[in-house]
């Protein structure tokens, strides 16, 4: 799609480098959904690394118990199972199936706005 919009390939390659990296800075990686600024949400949203992520923690930590010694580190309180890890990071406001859903509506919005600039832009 970026490629398709942008008229030159540097251009293309420097736009699809800060696309990238503010879907990776807002992908959950670093920061959690849940730690994110308010005025800042509307870049959460678009991060397409974000949903494949909240799908992928849903995934594995859905009914997870574990097992918790503090004994070790006193300032931290223990996470004795999974559900509670996705409630404190803000993964639970979506289930896997509306993630699945958004990444195929990503895919979807982009092969149209490629096809477009192909159609319209480039000579």
């Amino acid at each position: 799609m970026i490629s398709a919009l942008c008229k030159t390939t540097e251009m293309s390659i420097t736009v699809l480098a800060m696309v990238l990296e503010v879907s990776r800075l807002f992908g959950g990686f670093l920061l959690a959904p849940s730690r994110i600024p308010k005025y800042f949400s509307w870049l959460d949203a678009l991060s397409y690394f974000k949903y494949t992520y909240v799908a992928l923690s849903l995934n594995e930590l859905e009914g997870l118990q574990l097992a918790c010694d503090n004994t070790l580190n006193t300032t931290q309180p223990c996470i004795y199972d999974g559900q509670t890890l996705i409630q404190e990071r803000g993964f639970d406001y979506m289930d896997i199936t509306a993630c699945i859903g958004v990444l195929l509506g990503f895919i979807l919005f982009s092969r149209i706005i490629a096809y477009l600039g192909v159609r319209f832009l480039k000579h």
